[in-house]
């Protein structure tokens, strides 16, 4: 998912079930710098990579690619593949209660299992999509590398060339984000009901089918009740004030995950 999600989405939810400014700022910003710690910090820690060939690399396969965006899920027959809403995903949002930064982590490999679901970090042959021949099968068949960020596009609606399968990312979207009321709500706003969740879903609904990035942010920054909302502001601000604080809960993050996955076959 993109930062329409991460971010924006993400700040909205929180904010319309009252959680304090300065707290949801940091939850949201950690949810999405998730995606653009690119260059290794500390020992070499980094979240996300800018560079499709760099996805072939093992180590960024085990370190960044899986704990941070393709959790493992639930299906025994592909014990690496992503799953929507998996059990190892919600432990680790769950892990994360009481840490702003680290709930932000947790939240974003929670969210990207609704559009990457059906996908694996690991190079393996389930997520190929194309034939040798073709020119987009030169990127590794690891995570969606070959659909290049179409599984991430709020708006968009097309075919896996695995199965032929329609894919709609506006439902998905729908998912994840009532998947995340229920975390955060669980979290700060235990008294809210189903139906403040249901007053929400047509507006939501509405903002997910507009096909301008631009528009659903703007409508999602009005959602929040602070439409001056500005991803870039904040995330200066934040970046230099927590950076050393996110590094410390990705370090976090990345060794939950890696003990949550110490059964799955490593050497295979």
């Amino acid at each position: 998912m993109q930062r329409d999600i991460h971010f924006y989405l993400t700040f909205a939810l929180g904010r319309r079930m009252g959680i304090q400014l300065q707290e949801i700022e940091c939850i949201a910003w950690a949810d999405q710098f998730t995606d653009e710690l690119t260059q290794p910090q500390v020992h070499g820690l980094q979240t996300q990579t800018s560079t499709l060939g760099n996805w072939i690399e093992k180590q960024i396969q085990a370190t960044v690619l899986m704990p941070f965006h393709f959790i493992p899920g639930d299906d025994s027959s592909y014990p690496w593949m992503t799953t929507a809403d998996s059990s190892r995903a919600r432990k680790l949002v769950e892990a994360a209660r009481g840490d702003p930064l680290g709930l932000g982590i947790a939240l974003h490999a929670y969210q990207d299992t609704f559009s990457h679901q059906g996908f694996s970090g690991w190079e393996e042959p389930l997520n190929g999509c194309f034939p040798w021949y073709s020119p987009e099968a030169a990127l590794p068949n690891v995570g969606h590398a070959e659909l290049r960020a179409v599984p991430d596009v709020t708006n968009y609606v097309w075919t896996d060339p695995r199965n032929g399968m329609k894919v709609d990312n506006r439902v998905r979207a729908m998912q994840a984000a009532k998947a995340t009321w229920e975390r955060l709500s669980s979290m700060y706003a235990p008294q809210m009901g189903s139906s403040h969740w249901s007053a929400l879903k047509p507006a939501l609904k509405e903002i997910f089918r507009k096909d301008s990035y631009d528009e659903r942010v703007v409508a999602l920054c009005r959602l929040s009740g602070n439409p001056n909302l500005d991803y870039k502001e904040v995330c200066s601000r934040l970046t230099s004030a927590y950076s050393s604080e996110f590094i410390r809960a990705a370090s976090l993050h990345l060794s939950r995950v890696l003990c949550l996955c110490g059964d799955l076959p490593w050497g295979s």
